[in-house]
């Protein structure tokens, strides 16, 4: 059978179908590429002080600056909007307010958030722990998944069951021997301790005249290691039918959680025959 030539127009529609084919190869390969470059790169998100340790007391809130990145991003525009969720550890989810909700773009590669990290007033010592993770909500570019770990030391709790206490209270005179109505300076020193788990509030001493002319009460101010000095004012004076002298005492006092502790009392003593050679 003697054989038919083609038509100028089936060669163009057979030159047409070897161009579509290679156009659809050409887009399978560059699509393949694609995937393959994305799922090979990853932008990354970080946490500036990731794995802080924060110390709180029992019943008491810290605030805990956080810094959030996105980083190695390859494409433009690219967007992530993302919260931090609590997954796992031994903290209680509740010590936290963790409802940070933020993003990320191209622009905005730097964002800073706080967590509000607040202990109940019950909370024993020990070390709680945490672990916030990155909720991504949408992207247009693969990121890899982030944690975000906080560790929580609460300060041991021991309650104060003690009042203060004092020791070495030391009078610069014990007795007063000088002219009648002469004033005077008697200084005292001493010091008083806050036991373990107790704060002093208030301190003050107390002097007591027999006669009730100089009673008073003075604030008194305590070093950081309790201890402390006061110069209090006297008058050497006394009755005439005073045979045994005038007799001034001192007391001092402290505060704390546990109640009042005062130390024992000091004596200094205008002398019968005070001003007498």
């Amino acid at each position: 059978m003697k054989s038919i030539p083609a038509s100028p127009r089936d060669n163009k529609v057979k030159g047409l179908s070897d161009g579509l084919w290679q156009v659809l190869v050409l887009s399978l390969l560059a699509l393949t590429l694609l995937c393959f470059s994305t799922e090979s790169h990853s932008a990354q998100i970080t946490f500036a002080q990731n794995g802080l340790t924060v110390n709180v007391a029992p019943g008491k809130t810290v605030a805990v600056p956080i810094t959030v990145s996105l980083e190695d991003t390859s494409l433009p525009n690219t967007y992530a909007s993302f919260g931090l969720a609590h997954v796992g550890g031994t903290l209680d989810r509740n010590w936290i307010n963790s409802q940070i909700y933020m993003s990320l773009n191209s622009w905005y590669k730097t964002r800073q958030a706080v967590l509000q990290v607040k202990v109940p007033a019950d909370a024993q010592g020990g070390s709680y722990k945490g672990i916030l993770k990155t909720v991504w909500l949408r992207s247009n570019e693969s990121v890899a998944p982030a944690e975000f770990e906080i560790n929580v030391d609460v300060d041991s709790f021991v309650s104060c069951s003690q009042v203060p206490l004092f020791s070495d209270i030391i009078s610069s005179q014990e007795f007063i021997n000088m002219r009648n109505n002469k004033p005077v300076q008697i200084e005292l020193s001493g010091s008083v301790a806050a036991p373990n788990g107790c704060e002093i509030s208030t301190a003050q001493y107390q002097l007591t005249d027999e006669y009730g002319e100089l009673d008073r009460v003075e604030v008194l101010h305590l070093g950081d290691d309790g201890s402390f000095t006061v110069t209090i004012p006297m008058v050497a004076s006394r009755k005439g039918n005073d045979k045994d002298g005038r007799l001034y005492t001192v007391k001092f006092e402290a505060i704390n959680e546990a109640g009042v502790g005062d130390s024992v009392e000091t004596n200094i003593v205008v002398m019968h025959d005070n001003g007498k050679k």
